[in-house]
């Protein structure tokens, strides 16, 4: 008789990992500072694991102020060129669809910049 393996179901093991985490780390952190024999080796341990710890929070700050100058840039491309364009030249166009399309863009920031990259700037390239 063949015993089937049985499946982890990983979409229910998730988020008791990420609770987990931060358990594990500081575990590992304390456990780091304990094993030292001396007090230069546990201050040592210490600088190197604040050294780590500050070198994540650079990149992520940095990869944060990336994202957000991109979207900013996106924001202003999308705001000129709905600006620039004539009524007529939006897919589907209505009355109000200009106005419409620069409020999408003014309060929804980036993200409707992106919509509306992909909705009427790529669908319909403007005229020059």
């Amino acid at each position: 008789m063949k015993r089937e393996p049985k499946i982890i179901n990983f979409q229910k093991i998730k988020p008791l990992i990420f609770s987990i985490m931060p358990l594990l780390i500081t575990a590992l952190f304390v456990l780091t500072l304990l094993s030292c024999t001396s007090e230069d080796a546990a201050t040592a341990a210490l600088g190197t694991a604040t050294a780590g710890i500050a070198g994540v929070w650079i990149c992520f700050v940095v990869v944060a102020w990336l994202a957000g100058l991109f979207f900013f840039v996106m924001w202003i491309i999308a705001l000129v060129d709905c600006i620039k364009r004539e009524n007529e030249e939006f897919p589907s166009a209505g009355d109000n669809t200009k106005v419409l399309w620069i409020l999408i863009i003014v309060l929804a920031g980036g993200i409707g910049a992106i919509i509306y990259y992909f909705l009427v700037m790529k669908k319909m390239p403007r005229k020059k």
